[in-house]
């Protein structure tokens, strides 16, 4: 499963996808939640991998490296910050000893996480980052009680961690594996092990990717084309639609034409 680098989010997100192909494996502050609604996913979190089915909710706490893969699953997916109130004294200051609740969701709780994103996608409903915090909050009473948690007593600052925050913070500039090595203190030959034996990419590869989803997240915003190319890293427009069409099937403007559709 390749690897990226989630921007830095804001607010609280709610998302119904009918159809689950994969996400990259990626990094953030936030918590994210994940209920299986149909089919099967094989989610990961910090490289250990947990299948989960229909009914099967999944949390991804704040630090954790996670992504998954799927096909044509059907899910939803929440992502709130760690300091939501009254649950911050959870997500800053403890870990489950399992992320994953077997059958845990029942029509009620149905029904709230699908109130969640169809709240959270009506941008005309005043308040509705609030009404979707609101329902958030309702799941979270009903999932929490069931999970073990533990204190955190050190959040290890592991080479994976230390070389997707370095590259989060860079891959915006010229980056390469030697620069890397250098200012992390370990060798290039170490460094491209790890990305072909655990992240299952290449280096290359691995920075595009970032700046792609970087792209792809300004591309629904109103910013001129040419220069979401040069703010995410692109030398060129030659470049930027060459490998955002490889990663998307798509031209960056036959993407902004759809996400506005939608």
């Amino acid at each position: 499963m390749p690897i990226e680098y989630e921007t830095k989010w804001s607010s609280i997100h709610a998302w119904h996808r009918q159809s689950t192909n994969s996400m990259h494996q990626h990094l953030h502050d936030y918590v994210e939640m994940m209920y299986v609604r149909h089919g099967e996913i094989v989610y990961s979190i910090n490289f250990e991998e947990f299948t989960l089915h229909a009914g099967d909710v999944i949390f991804a706490f704040p630090g954790q490296i996670h992504g998954h893969t799927a096909r044509n699953a059907e899910n939803l997916c929440l992502l709130f910050p760690k300091n939501l109130p009254i649950y911050d004294a959870v997500f800053c200051n403890m870990l489950p000893d399992t992320p994953v609740l077997h059958s845990a969701v029942d029509a009620e709780l149905d029904a709230l996480f699908c109130k969640a994103a169809e709240t959270n996608r009506n941008k005309e409903l005043p308040y509705s980052k609030g009404i979707t915090q609101g329902y958030i909050a309702l799941i979270l009473g009903r999932l929490l009680p069931r999970l073990s948690l533990h204190p955190i007593e050190n959040r290890a600052n592991s080479v994976e961690r230390r070389l997707i925050e370095y590259c989060s913070t860079h891959y915006r500039e010229q980056i390469s594996l030697t620069t890397v090595a250098e200012v992390l203190g370990y060798s290039t030959t170490h460094l491209s092990h790890l990305f072909t034996e655990k992240f299952k990419i290449g280096f290359s590869k691995f920075i595009s990717t970032m700046r792609v989803e970087d792209a792809k997240k300004m591309l629904r915003g109103n910013a001129p084309i040419t220069q979401i190319a040069l703010d995410c890293g692109f030398g060129s427009m030659r470049n930027f639609n060459r490998t955002f069409k490889e990663a998307t099937g798509k031209t960056p403007s036959q993407y902004r034409n759809s996400s506005q559709k939608t």
